[in-house]
């Protein structure tokens, strides 16, 4: 199932909330929500009558109903609700009686009348039909508003005038939880949103030569206020707002990033060290990538090699040049030449992502002797530094490409310089290559 998929869920009459409800008052809402259960109740008849199991390629398995075919993927309704399936990420399908199926043939005979509703819900708690449960539930009390095993099962109770209520009820300990999270997340972006506004002040005041003239005194002093932030939360406001600016901004941008011995510091540095448009700030970016030894930024790095245009390729070489990434030395070898025909697309955002889900995950730090957590929203240095949206230039007749910096890339690396002669440098590296 494709996991960013957006998930419809039918949720006909269920977030709504009752105090003190009469027939008479809520007729006209009433009225609405059996329009749109009948409605619902319309569109999927014409579906399958089966559920299917659905085996995903990638392991996965879970049931549900197809109810639309849209050519690459299929429209599936599960216990949650309607979602995406596309289908060459299923391995297979196997069929089975539906729930859904079932239901519909007993909601059709079922007698107009609150109780006959009320076993029907019943019958679909033990399906796992939460949605047509409450549908059911809510259908009983519009048709007697004083049903009381409907008003019960809905969560009803009657307050000291007779009348049904939704109490209010204490909170679990994981609602508690979720409640705490919530609040830290608010001052966290709270937190966040100042330093936005501190390194814009900055940044607009002392760095940029678009509002005012910048003198070098202004400038060290501007980068020595950046320098001082310590706090990891500064992180995205420092990559978002410096990114945007000067080469010289962008290298205070760096030296900040430096400090910080988090995903999200090495998220933004690994993407300054192959996209931003500077060569210095790419190698001073790489360098401090070098110093961090993390095995998961040459992956993304290897990821960049086999990029689909050509100077990403080529940054990339150049920053594990000067990471002296040792261990990589075979995959720069396999990119020294070739030879292409066509056109070139462009992968960029493709790797983007990549990266964000190998450093962008939840974060944890210390403040005021407490641990939060707090997850980096973006890369915040993906402003306009970066070369995101450059054309690539369209070759129609085949052509031998030899790059340069791939080749400069290893002789950093190793010493040596054997030119383009692919031979060469595998024998030095068969001869010299770490031994576990």
């Amino acid at each position: 199932m494709d996991m960013y998929a957006q998930r419809d869920v039918m949720t006909t009459g269920r977030n709504q909330r009752f105090y003190s409800i009469s027939t008479r008052d809520d007729l006209a809402l009433r009225l609405c929500r059996s329009w749109l259960v009948l409605l619902a109740m319309l569109i999927v008849a014409a579906s399958p009558s089966r559920a299917d199991i659905f085996h995903t390629k990638a392991g996965d398995s879970y049931e549900g109903e197809i109810v639309e075919d849209i050519g690459t993927a299929y429209h599936v309704r599960t216990r949650l609700g309607i979602t995406t399936v596309k289908k060459n990420e299923i391995e297979r399908i196997d069929e089975k009686p539906s729930p859904w199926a079932e239901y519909r043939k007993r909601r059709k005979g079922c007698k107009n009348t609150a109780e006959a509703h009320y076993q029907l819900a019943l019958w679909c708690d033990e399906q796992g039909l939460s949605v047509e449960r409450r549908d059911e539930l809510e259908h009983a009390i519009e048709i007697d508003a004083d049903f009381e095993p409907a008003r019960e099962a809905l969560g009803f109770e009657r307050n000291a005038r007779g009348e049904w209520v939704v109490p209010k009820v204490k909170r679990s300990a994981a609602s508690r939880a979720r409640r705490q999270r919530e609040q830290e997340d608010r001052q966290i972006q709270k937190l966040i949103a100042s330093y936005h506004v501190k390194v814009r002040a900055i940044h607009d005041g002392r760095m940029s030569p678009k509002r005012r003239k910048v003198t070098r005194e202004k400038f060290m002093k501007a980068r020595e206020s950046i320098l001082g932030m310590t706090d990891p939360l500064a992180i995205p406001a420092l990559s978002k707002i410096l990114s945007e600016g000067t080469v010289a901004a962008r290298l205070v941008l760096v030296e900040a990033l430096a400090q910080f011995d988090y995903d999200e510091a090495t998220m933004n540095l690994l993407v300054l060290s192959v996209l931003d448009g500077d060569e210095r700030v790419r190698s001073e970016a790489a360098r401090e990538l070098g110093r961090r030894d993390d095995p998961r930024v040459l992956d993304r790095m290897r990821d960049a090699l086999e990029s689909e245009e050509e100077d990403v390729i080529r940054n990339a070489a150049a920053a594990l040049g000067n990471m002296k990434a040792v261990a990589t030395v075979p995959d720069l070898i396999a990119h020294l030449s070739i030879e292409k025909m066509g056109t070139v697309r462009l992968t960029r955002p493709v790797y983007v992502g990549q990266i964000y889900g190998t450093f962008g995950g939840p974060t944890h730090y210390i403040r005021e002797g407490r641990v939060v957590r707090y997850d980096p929203v973006d890369i915040g240095v993906l402003g306009s530094g970066h070369m995101i949206g450059v054309d690539t230039a369209y070759v129609r007749e085949p052509v031998s490409v030899y790059r340069t910096e791939v080749q400069e890339a290893l002789i950093a690396i190793t010493g040596k310089n054997f030119g383009f002669d692919e031979q060469a440098w595998l024998k030095w590296w068969e001869e010299n290559k770490p031994r576990r």
